[in-house]
């Protein structure tokens, strides 16, 4: 077939296609009958030039080996099915490209119908997020990317195997709300918007038990002109770095989550309270530190069981716990630690041991000029008093 044998007005709608049309011989070469001019602009070569340089053999453009792509030909003609194949083409300049290839069979002349698209640009693209997801899925930390409406477009491997994750949220909010602490998911992304790189807390627990605690950054995604088109959720582990029996944050980060509240509600009430264990040497050293262990964390789930959304706590060291207490009443933070004091009337079974465990309790509340280390002193001072009362009591620090 020449050029010259196809009908005026179908050489002219070929030679304005923007993708490479041949007819070519079903042969080893796919030694081409006839290809549209957009096909030479791909390849850099005039026809003439072509013809004479290659004999019209499309398949010594082909970069990759045609071998496996001539066996898989074959395949398809036998059960009469299409080609759809990806591989690589140098042009004029020595360049290498990337072509998407699709064919149909005509058995009558044995030869191909075929159209090649450029997809260099796709491919590079492609490769260039395949490299990407490779970096997201081996970094330690959990990502997710939404869009501006908080809609879910993409978690990584850490995110996507996060026992805690709401598997099923479609957006941020479901995915965060009710766990995020000291700010509102609100707050957070109408800061986000105005291009503000956002730092806060969540945390998740079950039956009394924290079972997901992250440290989070929501950081705002622009492109090319500087316009905020996504944002990125990095969350750390902080369980990682907890307390191995309880669970619970390190000293540290208690106090960190203090500054951070205090900062960001200077105004809201705040209580510091300082429980301990009665006589746990002695219980040490009686049952042996497995049954010591039991009991710390039978009095941490005691404990978890008492907090409002936004309290916090840690293990201070041994048997001792901190807890802050915000926007609640001293009166109800009493009541919440009589009723794990009560819990004392009842004999509690440890590995088949039957023990009297009490506690002691030491609260005070913030005045305007405490930061975290004097109201740390003054609930100390208030656990004190308790110890020397007799324990298994709570104390109220009241200036002494």
């Amino acid at each position: 077939m020449s050029k010259t044998s196809l009908d005026r007005r179908v050489v002219t709608i070929m030679n304005h296609i923007h993708a490479g049309v041949l007819y070519c011989k079903n042969d080893r070469y796919s030694t081409i009958l006839y290809a549209n001019d957009y096909f030479y602009q791909m390849i850099g070569y005039e026809k003439d030039e072509f013809a004479i340089l290659f004999s019209n053999r499309f398949a010594d453009l082909v970069v990759d080996d045609v071998a496996p792509i001539l066996i898989s030909v074959k395949e398809h003609i036998a059960l009469g099915k299409d080609l759809d194949f990806e591989y690589r083409m140098h042009n004029k300049k020595g360049e290498i490209f990337w072509i998407h290839d699709t064919a149909k069979y005509d058995p009558e002349n044995d030869s191909w119908y075929v159209t090649i698209m450029d997809i260099t640009e796709m491919k590079s693209l492609k490769y260039e997020r395949e490299r990407l997801e490779f970096y997201l899925n081996n970094m330690p930390n959990k990502i997710v990317i939404c869009n501006l409406d908080t809609t879910i477009i993409y978690k990584n491997r850490q995110a996507v195997q996060c026992s805690y994750f709401n598997s099923e949220a479609t957006s941020l909010y479901q995915l965060e709300r009710g766990h995020v602490l000291v700010k509102s998911l609100d707050e957070i992304l109408c800061r986000a918007s105005d291009g503000e790189t956002q730092e806060y807390e969540t945390r998740y627990r079950k039956n009394g038990v924290f079972i997901g605690h992250d440290k989070n950054r929501l950081i705002p995604i622009r492109n090319s002109e500087g316009k905020i088109m996504n944002y990125m959720q990095v969350s750390e582990d902080l369980l990682a770095k907890s307390d191995g029996l309880t669970r619970f944050p390190t000293r540290s980060m208690f106090e960190y989550y203090f500054y951070c509240f205090t900062g960001s509600r200077p105004d809201t009430p705040v209580h510091l309270m300082i429980i301990d264990v009665d006589e746990f040497k002695g219980i040490n050293d009686t049952y042996g530190h497995r049954t010591g262990d039991e009991i710390i964390r039978m009095t941490a789930r005691k404990l978890t069981s008492m907090l409002g959304s936004e309290d916090y706590i840690c293990r201070f060291g041994g048997d001792e716990f901190l807890i802050l207490f915000v926007d609640q009443a001293l009166e109800n933070i009493i009541k919440k630690a009589r009723y794990v004091l009560n819990t004392a009337l009842s004999p509690d079974s440890i590995g088949g041991t039957t023990i009297r465990i009490t506690y002691s309790a030491g609260i005070a509340s913030r005045g305007s000029g405490d930061d975290y280390e004097s109201l740390l002193l003054k609930a100390d001072r208030a656990l004190y008093r308790t110890k020397a009362n007799g324990k298994n009591n709570i104390h109220i620090f009241n200036g002494s």
